[in-house]
């Protein structure tokens, strides 16, 4: 199979680790070009990684990158314009999450996915780790009964700088699109989109969320409890609340867990390790490969209508938080 090449936007933290995660996909993947706003970082992930082609305009990466996918690894706030910038050049796109600021701006690129025939995919790599689908095989075949509830959290401390991503408004800070979108997939994902939204947030001077917490009501009696910050930490943990039982995706339940416990109540216990090479991206890498190379333009396991819905719940919450970036509303 010919190797899979890929163009990275923005070669920061997590594109170091996609990169690196190359190397466990199931078949050959390899960046061959990148685009960076600032030389020298782009020069230097280049050399770090054997990277030829490196551009630090966006037009002339367009134009000239041969790739098979582009991934996004920007900030929130340019994932639009590099998105629909990629999508118009018909050149596939993940795109790190959240994939765009608004509701409305997804519409805008799935729109341009669907006029140019071209791949667009949310980078929720969550959705793909073994530990995911380990749960959602144990939901499917019923080994908790019927959900009743999900509680999850996501929490990070992260250092106080006003203009990093984490704090300011203008590259859409606060905690609930950079961490509290995990927990509103997990709910989403097992429980679909919900029939109300309350949220609550601890609100910075800058008018961004530090603390959020959402509860998600279903029209059948489900319900989520959800939570993210990042002016704490605490274990970040998930658990699917059955009728007959519990599963609980240990810390960090959105990265590499340190295991899933399964209570029932009849007494029985189960446990299960969760062992994989490297972060974990290899698993997205290896759909949006499948995708790309039978020409579709989204993947039936993360859709692009799954990460709109998630958006336009995201809009309510901020909504309700009084959370506006007004930039881009």
């Amino acid at each position: 199979m010919d190797t899979f090449k890929w163009g990275i936007i923005g070669p920061g933290k997590i594109a170091n680790d996609f990169t690196k995660d190359l190397e466990f996909a199931s078949s050959p993947h390899k960046v061959t070009t990148i685009y960076s706003r600032n030389r020298e970082k782009g020069e230097e992930f280049a050399s770090k990684y054997d990277i030829a082609n490196v551009y630090t305009s966006m037009e002339e990466f367009i134009e000239k990158a041969d790739v098979d996918a582009v991934y996004i690894a920007t900030p929130h706030t340019l994932h639009r314009e590099e998105a629909l910038a990629c999508l118009r050049k018909k050149i596939p796109v993940l795109c790190e999450k959240p994939i765009a600021i608004n509701a409305d701006q997804m519409n805008e690129l799935m729109a341009s996915s669907t006029e140019n025939e071209t791949f667009l995919m949310e980078g929720m790599w969550t959705r793909f780790l073994p530990s995911i689908e380990l749960v959602t095989k144990m939901v499917e075949q019923g080994t908790i009964g019927d959900i009743v509830a999900i509680k999850a959290s996501m929490s990070y401390k992260a250092p106080y700088d006003p203009n990093s991503r984490y704090f300011n408004p203008d590259l859409g800070g606060g905690s609930l699109l950079d961490l509290g979108i995990y927990p509103v997939f997990l709910a989403m994902f097992f429980l679909g989109k919900p029939a109300e939204i309350k949220s609550f947030a601890k609100i910075s001077d800058k008018g961004i969320d530090e603390t959020c917490a959402i509860l998600l009501n279903y029209s059948n009696g489900q319900y989520a409890m959800l939570d993210s910050s990042i002016i704490t930490q605490m274990e970040s943990l998930a658990e699917i609340i059955g009728d007959k039982g519990i599963i609980k995706i240990l810390a960090p339940w959105t990265e590499k867990p340190a295991g899933i416990e399964v209570n029932l109540y009849n007494g029985t216990k189960m446990a299960y390790p969760c062992e994989w090479e490297g972060h974990g991206f290899q698993f997205e890498v290896d759909e949006v490969a499948r995708c790309v190379r039978n020409n579709q333009s989204y993947s039936n396991l993360l859709p692009q209508h799954f990460s709109l819905d998630m958006l336009e719940t995201m809009d309510e919450i901020r909504s309700q938080i009084h959370v506006v970036y007004e930039k881009y509303e």
